[in-house]
């Protein structure tokens, strides 16, 4: 009659005549053990059906070739989903696996995703942090000494290498675009993690990225001379959806709008379609972040777009380095560019 239960180690240690300490080195390869012996082990092992646990091998040599964590702000958001594919993609490249948790852009969230991860043993941490400024479960007595990556935004003090992109200066250059097309009144719709509902006053940005391309908007409108209505919103469809109604019906209506996300760029055009409004023609758009289909639209959206693959692959290179020991940190900006599609009006043609 067959045994369907799950050896052991001392299952192994039985039928090869050896102490169990002496399998669990001979499987791990560490420790002093004669190559006879390991080979004698694993040959009993194999015959016997024992399936070793991964990722106790892995702790006790040292090592458990895990990248944890990607802590991803929001999973539904393009850039980050595209992000998580190039990261784990790398990792795989590189031997390793990737163990993933969400903080939903809440640092007690992330706290405890951090936390889960440490428990897992991981090797290295890439993480997208929920606060600029709210960072005292960062410091690397906390991780244990792990090494980490910071990716798509900054903390206020330079403790890890961070991997980001050049948004306030494709922010700018995409303002200085449309005002050479002639928009005189411009909308910017800003979503900020943490604030509840809409504001038209600045609120307090609690992450860098976000700060970043409105202080890059900000001096394209300085620079152009244009007349500009700012709404700052939370990240949900209903306000979202309400701040593009304020822009709209403000006294000066802005010919084109400025979305600091996807998200936001949604917003504006279910308004657009529910008024009647063609993108391109009654109103313009520019969005940061391309996706396909913001460009198999008609007409395709204009967008801020940044290097997702080259980022995702950089952090976890620059990663694996850092478990391998170098531990230089670096500031790495990836340009971003502006696509030119056909959902910023021609103005000046007009005339």
């Amino acid at each position: 009659m067959s045994n369907n239960k799950s050896k052991t180690i001392g299952d192994v240690a039985e039928a090869a005549g050896v102490s169990p300490a002496t399998v669990s080195r001979a499987l791990a390869g560490y420790g002093r053990i004669s190559k006879e012996t390991v080979e004698h082990v694993r040959a009993v092992a194999e015959s016997i059906g024992y399936r070793p646990n991964a990722l106790a091998v892995a702790m006790r040599a040292g090592k458990t070739k895990t990248i944890g964590l990607v802590i991803i702000s929001d999973f539904t958001n393009a850039f980050f989903d595209r992000a998580t594919k190039s990261i784990i993609d790398r990792a795989q490249e590189l031997g390793f696996r990737v163990l993933i948790q969400h903080s939903d852009e809440d640092v007690s969230v992330e706290r405890v995703a951090i936390d889960t991860m440490l428990q897992h043993q991981v090797d290295g941490i890439i993480l997208v942090p929920a606060s600029t400024t709210k960072h005292s479960h960062l410091t690397s007595k906390k991780l244990n000494g792990k090494p980490v990556v910071i990716i798509d935004r900054k903390l206020d003090v330079r403790r890890y290498t961070t991997v980001t992109t050049g948004d306030e200066v494709a922010a700018k250059e995409a303002v200085l675009y449309a005002a050479e097309k002639g928009h005189k009144n411009l909308g910017f719709l800003i979503a900020v993690p943490g604030i509840t509902g809409l504001s038209t006053g600045q609120p307090e940005i609690p992450i860098t990225s976000v700060q970043e391309r409105v202080d890059g908007f900000a001096q394209g409108v300085k620079r152009s001379k244009a007349t500009s209505v700012w709404v700052y919103c939370e990240d949900k469809e209903d306000v979202s959806e309400s701040a593009v109604e304020k822009l709209l019906d403000s006294p000066k209506a802005p010919t084109v709008i400025f979305t600091s996300n996807n998200d936001m760029l949604l917003a504006v055009l279910k308004v657009a379609g529910g008024r009647g409004l063609t993108v391109g023609q009654d109103l313009s758009v520019v969005s940061f972040d391309d996706s396909p289909w913001a460009a198999a639209m008609v007409p395709g959206i204009t967008v801020i777009a940044r290097p997702v693959e080259e980022l995702g692959h950089i952090a976890v290179t620059e990663l694996v380095e850092a478990i391998e020991g170098n531990t230089k940190t670096k500031e790495i900006v990836l340009p971003a560019s502006l696509i030119k599609r056909g959902s910023v009006a021609n103005l000046s043609k007009a005339k």
